[in-house]
């Protein structure tokens, strides 16, 4: 148990290796779509257009990555590789089924606030992909919080959290939150003193942890526990990935073209999970929210820089940054084409990208397709909790 306790928080880092599969062009290339396309070899990308004025003020590193974006080129298999989802939980994220359901039950309750007015599940709604649908959540205090909710999809993979990336385990993460003023606001010996005060929680922590009761770390094992059961649902995307030619129209697969060329989103983007778990200053508008900056502010390119989150599930959960200052899948595509604004710590993946309007439209409608539709409402239903087999302790 000490095991479980001490060390349930490492080793999680599961980055997936980018492909970059790059072939150059030699000429123009002439629009080929038919109806029924099924891979991207399928889909020839129209001539690009003029995009000399884009380039000006470009630093040689931008512009080096511009240029690469612009000429790749990945196989259908190399992509289909690249972005398959794993089939089950990593074998050191299981915990017994008494501990995922304690952990589930925390996570729901407003126990755990100063005034009991929020719990855990205030800020990550399953209908928004477990994270929130207001720009800023509200604190226990009633005051909005910093940032912008983030999703808890696939946390089993994560090896850093955050959007500045202060913590390095879910654990670590987790009393956070409880105990900061700024959103739950109870301390944690006040936390253990209230739970202790609870005989169905009593119960719940002498089944779930006899050798140890009601303690902090038991209660961050628990949530923690519960939270890496969050996976996101498997997509029409992903039935394309596991070679079903039909799962994506034509407009989706040239936008999933883009993305892993011209749009450049693969930069950051990549992977089963949409993220490289790093951090970049992506050009937004200057706040006092220095982000990664504020925790390596010797670091100059780190100044305004979060975290890039995942993808998965992102058109269920509106509006978008770390921030929430931008409303829509549009509006982001909107900012990437721009390039954001121009300062000494803006990452070298950002530049003006020349996006044609019907590439923009292309680019959103791929990102749709990481959210369940229809046929995957039952998957997504049902991706809170771990089958019984998963969440058995090894």
């Amino acid at each position: 148990m000490d095991q479980q306790l001490n060390g349930a928080g490492q080793g999680r880092g599961r980055g997936a290796a980018r492909r970059r599969h790059v072939s150059m062009l030699a000429g123009a290339l002439l629009v080929s779509l038919v109806a029924g396309c099924s891979t991207l070899e399928d889909i020839v990308e129209d001539s690009q257009p003029e995009v000399a004025q884009a380039s000006l003020a470009l630093t040689p590193e931008a512009q080096e990555q511009r240029a690469r974006a612009l000429a790749r080129r990945p196989s259908t298999a190399a992509l289909r590789a690249a972005y398959r989802r794993p089939a089950a939980l990593p074998s050191d994220a299981h915990a017994s089924e008494a501990i995922v359901s304690l952990g589930d039950k925390l996570f729901r309750s407003r126990e755990l606030s100063r005034q009991r007015s929020i719990s855990c599940m205030s800020c990550h709604e399953p209908r928004a992909a477990w994270s929130d649908l207001r720009a800023k959540p509200v604190a226990d205090n009633g005051v909005p919080m910093p940032r912008r909710s983030q999703t808890l999809y696939d946390m089993a993979w994560q090896s850093s959290f955050l959007w500045d990336g202060r913590q390095d385990s879910l654990e670590s993460m987790v009393n956070g939150p409880i105990a900061s003023p700024d959103i739950m606001g109870l301390p944690l010996d006040a936390m253990v003193a209230r739970l202790q005060g609870l005989p169905e929680y009593v119960a719940d922590f002498q089944k779930a942890y006899p050798d140890y009761g009601i303690t902090p770390e038991t209660v961050s094992h628990a949530l923690s526990a519960f939270m890496r059961t969050l996976r996101s649902p498997a997509t029409r995307f992903d039935r394309w990935v596991n070679g079903d030619d039909k799962a994506l129209s034509p407009a989706e697969l040239r936008g999933f073209q883009l993305f892993n060329g011209k749009a450049n989103c693969f930069a950051c983007h990549s992977g089963w999970r949409f993220t490289d778990e790093g951090f970049r200053d992506i050009g937004l508008p200057a706040t006092s929210d220095r982000g990664r900056g504020k925790i390596k502010p010797q670091i100059e390119s780190l100044a305004f820089a979060f975290k890039t989150p995942t993808l998965r599930g992102v058109a269920d959960r509106p509006p978008y940054m770390h921030d929430g200052s931008v409303r829509s899948l549009e509006a982001v595509v909107e900012h990437y084409d721009r390039g954001g604004v121009r300062r000494p710590s803006l990452s070298p993946d950002m530049f003006p990208l020349g996006l044609t309007a019907q590439e923009k439209s292309d680019l959103v409608a791929f990102m749709r397709t990481l959210s369940p539709g229809p046929r995957d409402a039952r998957t997504a239903s049902t991706a809170g909790t771990a089958t019984t087999e998963e969440a058995q302790q090894p």
